[in-house]
């Protein structure tokens, strides 16, 4: 299926391409799908996604377009901007109670230039330990960035003696 995908992708024939997804369990597509991505590296993949979510805007595709753009196409400029959006989207498609949207927005904290905030990631860790309080990665996410918040505290007083000056 794999190689099917990526030559029908890469030949532009998306109603052939979404008539195996429809016809496919989503979760074997997803595979196949990342892993042609991975061996062509086409933005074609997104495109394909993209034409997706207009036709229809599901969680599934946005979490298949963070897919693609973290791991096949994270090379391209703005690939961790773009997954970004689409993961914002998955959060509020589901109201914020979908876990594994959420651990997306942590992911792209984690990253060597993280496009989510040290405040943001905070809150997001927050929420994934109110529904599951033993969640690993939050805790940690919710350690690292307390620390960070809490260094940037400033003294209101500090600046008070400036605005004499």
């Amino acid at each position: 299926m794999k190689d099917e995908i990526e030559y029908l992708i890469l030949d532009g024939n998306f109603a052939a391409v979404q008539q195996m997804m429809s016809e496919t369990d989503f979760m074997a597509f997803e595979e196949a799908f990342i892993s042609a991505a991975y061996d062509s590296e086409s933005i074609m993949f997104y495109t394909f996604i993209a034409e997706m979510i207009k036709a229809e805007e599901t969680v599934e595709l946005h979490d298949l377009a963070f897919l693609l753009l973290v791991y096949p196409l994270s090379d391209v400029n703005g690939a961790f901007n773009a997954a970004y959006y689409h993961a914002k989207r998955s959060v509020v498609m589901t109201g914020d109670k979908e876990i594994k949207s959420l651990l997306q927005l942590l992911f792209l904290y984690a990253v060597p230039d993280p496009v989510v905030s040290d405040k943001e990631a905070f809150t997001v860790a927050k929420e994934i330990l109110k529904q599951d309080p033993n969640n690993k990665v939050a805790r940690t996410i919710l350690k690292q960035t307390a620390k960070k918040l809490d260094s940037v505290v400033v003294d209101i007083n500090h600046f008070n003696h400036m605005k004499n000056a």
